[in-house]
């Protein structure tokens, strides 16, 4: 097999795969029939999104979408009968950190191949890798393997590195190690910006000493900046979204709410906040089905940004064990937990074990939203964060054929990346 490999972090161009036969898998046409297309949602949630019929994949791009009552079908190479399955969009993660014992921090190669491949067979075709609370040299490392990183077959695009601290709040640190915590400086994030062309994301907590000054000079180098392990107050927290923050990271989680005397925090800000995007991760272990759907009712499907936050635990069985970020932690009844040195009020979960695609089977089935809305929330929404969302995201001509089939008891059945599809059993 011969593979022809592209920088990914620009976004242009598709990987392309050449079989034992010469067939170049990527310009390959493929048919897929019988399909229930989940469409992006109407505007003001209006309609589920669902189409049932046929899509044409060609040159790795989406030819053509066609309802079931229209005419002959196109002529292909290959011909999938999805058997009335969902077809959707490949699933974008704007917050993942390592999957089967290996971590993006580890900033090689081989560690990115893994995480990106494992998640590329669970359903996610583009991710945002994310770093813990660090040093610089670590950081550093970590954006250098991101600028090298090359596209292959069979694993997720990655779109860049999200910098998850170091600039928190010791109140609210979570599975981040207390002696990584600092206040941002300007020289320090004049040395991240070095990188800037694969930083996506900076998370921090905008109530610290030269938060803001950071916030403003990440924002005009064009990096976006996201609100999280914070214990702002609800003015902090306005002064951050006035300053340029445009994100809250993992809502409710490692954040401040509401406090005793009814004062509101950062969750709260961030909900009543026109522009700024909730990440939640919905993996039935960090957020009660209650606050999913509070935020749900205040922001829309169009404010929430599924995530992951999928660390070196998934994938891994109960009692294994992994670190993250130098911190000791475990699989126990299914989450992954830190061994005691995580929140400052001792043991705290270390991330999820579970896929991005688990997080829309909860929105649909136990938050009860469209299933169009919950699939938007973990495609087209992150897309539009990423800038990326006229090439991926949706079913719509022109855009990549990054594609995932599952029955509507959530069997993934396939997984397309640019019309290839992806490596099983990562």
């Amino acid at each position: 097999m011969e593979t022809q490999c592209f920088h990914l972090i620009n976004g242009g161009n598709l990987s392309l795969l050449i079989d034992h036969e010469g067939v170049d898998l990527g310009l390959m046409r493929r048919l897929f029939t019988n399909a229930r297309m989940i469409l992006p949602p109407k505007k003001g949630g209006q309609g589920e999104g669902v189409l049932e019929g046929s899509l044409l994949v060609e040159d790795g791009l989406l030819k053509k979408i066609a309802n079931a009552e229209k005419g002959s079908l196109p002529e292909a190479d290959e011909v999938i009968d999805c058997g009335d399955d969902y077809l959707a969009p490949g699933l974008v993660d704007l917050h993942c950190h390592g999957a089967l014992g290996r971590d993006a921090m580890e900033a090689t190669p081989e560690a990115f191949g893994v995480i990106l491949g494992h998640h590329a067979a669970r359903a996610t075709t583009t991710a945002v890798l994310t770093t813990v609370a660090s040093s610089l040299k670590e950081m550093t490392a970590v954006l250098r393997t991101a600028e090298t990183h090359l596209d292959a077959p069979g694993l997720s695009r990655l779109a860049g590195i999200h910098l998850e601290g170091p600039w928190f709040s010791p109140k609210r640190r979570g599975a981040h190690r207390a002696a990584m915590l600092r206040n941002p400086t300007l020289e320090e994030a004049a040395r991240l910006l070095e990188q800037a062309a694969v930083i996506r994301r900076v998370t921090l907590a905008p109530e610290l000493p030269g938060a803001l000054d950071a916030v403003r000079m990440l924002v005009q180098a064009g990096v976006k900046v996201s609100a999280g392990h914070s214990d702002a107050t609800c003015g902090e927290a306005r002064a951050g979204f006035q300053a340029g923050i445009t994100q809250a990271t993992h809502l409710y989680n490692a954040m401040s709410s509401l406090r005793k005397g009814g004062e509101e925090g950062l969750a709260e800000e961030a909900l009543s906040t026109p522009g700024v995007l909730c990440e939640l991760i919905a993996d039935g272990i960090h957020l009660p089905q209650e606050l999913l759907r509070h935020a749900y009712g205040k922001k829309g499907w169009e404010g929430i940004a599924l995530v992951s936050d999928a660390t070196a635990g998934t994938g891994l069985g109960e009692g294994d064990e992994f670190e993250l970020g130098g911190l000791p932690c475990g699989i126990r009844e299914g989450a992954a937990w830190t061994a005691g040195d995580g929140a400052a009020e001792g043991r705290c979960l270390a991330g999820s074990t579970k896929p991005l695609f688990e997080c829309i089977r909860t929105m649909a089935e136990q938050v009860g939203i469209p299933l169009a809305e919950a699939v938007a929330m973990a495609t087209l929404v992150p897309a539009r964060s990423l800038g990326l969302e006229k090439s991926l995201g949706s079913l719509k001509v022109g855009m990549r054929a990054d594609l995932i089939r599952f029955s509507p008891n959530w069997e993934l059945a396939g997984v397309w990346i640019g019309g290839v599809p992806a490596t099983p059993g990562r």
